[in-house]
């Protein structure tokens, strides 16, 4: 893709693996050799009619891959404000599941040739996007309307990524890492059932154990993947560690609620 004169680059915040910038209504990332099944799913995404995910646009003369820019709120690792509520919860449910279904046909003809973190399932009848939170969502009007940042997605069973969903949007954060965050503290469990009732999840048991593996092959990456020092540094090894140790605590509790 040719710029036109005097195009401008905007950074945008976020991108702490990889600096993003807007020109236009476009946004630029530098990408990998295994982005390329990346952008076949979000073409598929495209012609699937999927709403939530960003549009490829093909490669820049820099060699950057050229999406399409989603108007929204944007966050951190909490939401924005307001964007806490139950309402919004069900909604990035909705979304994920929508996301799942419309990944089916295109999932049982690659599973190969994706980026694969250290411990995660080798394969499954999903694309699973593995990086979905509050801060790769796109917030309008108090409600997630698309998921960003698809470098991770691969094929997977729905739950593996249902239960990264269940961390990082009821969340299952201590009180104190909540207030740290900006996320309200309210009861946890309640959540986890809201999220699998609207999401349509109805295999359970095993959900919660899900979610620990999940943490602990995040955990791994940040320890031992190259590209992600800077989430090392930052100490987000440590954090995860809280989390895991928190949730081995409260485990019981919200297994009441798993019915």
């Amino acid at each position: 893709m040719t710029e036109p004169p005097g195009h401008d680059e905007q950074p945008i915040a976020g991108g702490t693996v990889t600096p993003i910038v807007r020109i236009g209504d476009t946004v630029r990332r530098a990408t990998g050799s295994r982005n390329a099944r990346v952008h076949e799913l979000l073409l598929h995404l495209e012609a699937a009619g999927f709403e939530g995910a960003p549009r490829f646009r093909g490669l820049d003369d820099r060699g950057r891959e050229v999406l399409t820019f989603i108007e929204g709120e944007v966050t951190t690792y909490a939401p924005p404000t307001g964007m806490a509520s139950d309402g919004a919860l069900t909604a990035a449910a909705v979304l994920l599941r929508r996301l799942h279904d419309a990944t089916l046909p295109f999932a049982a003809t690659r599973q190969d040739g994706w980026r694969v973190e250290a411990g995660a399932p080798r394969g499954g009848p999903v694309i699973c996007h593995n990086d979905v939170g509050p801060y790769n969502t796109i917030y309008r009007g108090g409600r997630p309307v698309a998921f960003i940042d698809w470098d991770s997605a691969a094929p997977g069973p729905r739950e593996w990524d249902v239960a990264y969903a269940l961390w990082r949007f009821v969340p299952l954060y201590d009180d104190e890492t909540c207030a740290r965050l900006g996320w309200p503290v309210v009861p946890r469990g309640p959540r986890i059932a809201r999220f699998l009732d609207a999401y349509g999840l109805t295999e359970r048991e095993h959900v919660l154990a899900t979610v620990r593996r999940r943490q602990e092959s995040t955990r791994t990456a940040i320890e031992t993947d190259p590209s992600l020092a800077e989430l090392r540094r930052e100490g987000r090894a440590v954090e995860i560690g809280r989390d895991i140790a928190y949730g081995a605590d409260r485990r019981s509790e919200w297994e009441r609620f798993l019915g």
